[in-house]
């Protein structure tokens, strides 16, 4: 589902390099605080070239799912225009909303215009969401038994599926609410959060050490955002030349090269789990990802946890559940961009957060509490969504996204402090919970986010953002709480210790 999603869905690949290279030097896993060196970690070997493929692969699948979702996302108003006002003349690139001026008032068949389509992004939140969360619990407990290239043919088919489907109802001009039935089959596919599970999962399979599984990921997180921000400018420009048909024949087309590399890729030789697939495999699964809340095991990490996940949640609403309502409004006046803009708009988004705010990352860690730049990032966060929702100039609108720089910086950061309590055979738990609760978030986000625009399109449609705004403020109070509670911790613990070297200390 949705474009951009996956600027923020990096945020997933992205804590991955910074957690592993901690594990590297000896200050994450628990495997090595205990002395074992990282390098131990061995996965079995896969010697054929052909498994670098995966990275092409990769790339490929969000190309294509990010030239899709731009299209069908941009698609939408200009479907609800023509059908609410037939002579309507606008071009397909232009913004609809704002070109529908055939009758009555521009301002009045503009807001007529998003308001429909907001009641569907509703609908679609719900039915395309709820069988892209419950397949990808169980696609993920599910690769180890049919193994990764057969479980990531999947998605890439469901995408296949939806677009053929909407390119014919795209052809007869069906109405929007026939999109339906194409957007609940891409869900039970999975959806690029699928896409992105099984090829973090096999490049790290295909990996020997812990080194070299760092610079895996980090080649992947390259071509995750290189496929993400490549699509979303390369719809935009298609749909200029040659209208929303041909961009989403694009998509088709890179789909099926890369159903070909998938047949490409060399099964992972890692012993499969043979034991019969059952459902109860799936709620313990999930089980186990969410034991980290409520376990007593963890009784003394509990409350750090859930100001973790807490915050976590709140990130992931506001930067993935916002996306389809951001189209329609930066689509409507005063913006009126047009497809091109629009593919811009992301992809300068997808620069500051996750390319300019990961180099920020490295450099912050050297000085500063991990707890520190989720601040930093929340403050950021709450003042780029402020000054959005009053914007009223195209300009304004894109500095928005260099004010916000750091606003994906609390999900990776949360990430990182989560792992550094979680002994290493439990990471992929606790990675799959997160993923889950990703998955659950980009879908309410856009449910609240839809519904919400709807109601306040017609007083003030900045709203919106002023209530992201208001969460990511939530979310700054709980990483100050966190940081005056680790801070704490860390001076009782230093007390502690002193006190004891002072017993110790002969007396003469």
């Amino acid at each position: 589902m949705y474009i951009f999603l996956f600027c923020a869905v990096k945020c997933v690949a992205t804590p991955t390099i910074f957690i592993l290279k901690m594990n590297s030097n000896g200050k994450v896993s628990a495997k090595e605080e205990n002395g074992s060196p990282s390098d131990d970690i061995v996965s079995p070997k896969n010697t054929s070239k052909r498994k670098y493929l995966i990275g092409p692969v990769t790339f490929l699948g969000l190309l294509g799912y990010a030239t899709y979702a731009s299209t069908i996302f941009l698609y939408y108003p200009y479907n609800v225009g023509k059908a609410l006002f037939p002579n309507i003349s606008v071009a397909s690139e232009n913004s609809a909303v704002c070109g529908s001026n055939t009758n009555g008032t521009g301002v009045e068949n503009g807001q007529l215009i998003q308001s429909d389509v907001a009641t569907f992004l509703v609908y679609s939140a719900v039915l395309e969401g709820i069988p892209c969360i419950l397949s990808n619990l169980v696609y993920g407990s599910s690769s180890d038994r049919f193994g990764i290239k057969k479980m990531l043919l999947i998605p890439i088919i469901g995408l296949m599926l939806t677009e053929g489907l909407i390119l014919v109802f795209m052809h007869y001009q069906f109405t929007l609410l026939y999109f339906l039935i194409p957007l609940v089959i891409n869900g039970f596919g999975g959806e690029a959060f699928a896409i992105i599970q099984f090829t973090l999962s096999y490049a790290s399979k295909i990996t020997n050490t812990n080194k070299e599984r760092t610079i895996a990921m980090a080649i992947m997180e390259i071509c995750i955002g290189m496929g993400l921000l490549l699509g979303s400018i390369t719809a935009g420009y298609i749909i200029r030349l040659s209208g929303f048909m041909w961009s989403l024949i694009t998509s088709l087309l890179i789909n099926i090269v890369n159903i070909v590399l998938i047949f490409s890729l060399p099964e992972n030789t890692e012993k499969r789990n043979n034991e019969p697939w059952r459902v109860i495999h799936v709620f313990n699964s999930f089980k186990d990802s969410l034991q980290f809340y409520y376990s007593k095991k963890y009784a003394g990490l509990r409350l750090k946890f859930i100001l973790c996940i807490s915050i976590f949640i709140i990130g992931c609403v506001v930067l993935i559940g916002r996306n389809n309502t951001e189209i329609l409004y930066t689509i409507s006046p005063p913006f009126c961009l047009n497809s091109i803009q629009v593919g811009w708009f992301h992809a300068t988004r997808g620069v500051m957060q996750h390319g300019i705010a990961m180099i920020l990352i490295r450099l912050f860690m050297m000085c500063m509490r991990a707890e520190s730049i989720a601040m930093i990032g929340a403050v950021s966060g709450t003042i780029s969504l402020i000054v959005e929702g009053f914007a009223n100039s195209t300009v304004v609108l894109f500095l928005t996204q260099v004010i916000g720089f750091g606003t994906s910086l609390g999900v990776v950061m949360v990430r990182v402090i989560m792992s550094r309590e979680i002994p290493a055979e439990n990471q992929g738990a606790l990675f799959g919970g997160m993923s889950a609760f990703q998955t659950a978030c980009t879908f309410f986000g856009s449910l609240i986010f839809s519904t919400m625009y709807r109601s306040t399109l017609y007083y003030f449609k900045g709203t919106i953002f002023l209530l992201m705004a208001g969460m990511f403020f939530i979310s700054l109070v709980l990483t100050i709480f966190l940081f005056i509670r680790e801070k704490s911790k860390a001076r009782t613990y230093k007390l502690r210790q002193s006190t004891a070297n002072i017993e110790m200390k002969p007396k003469f």
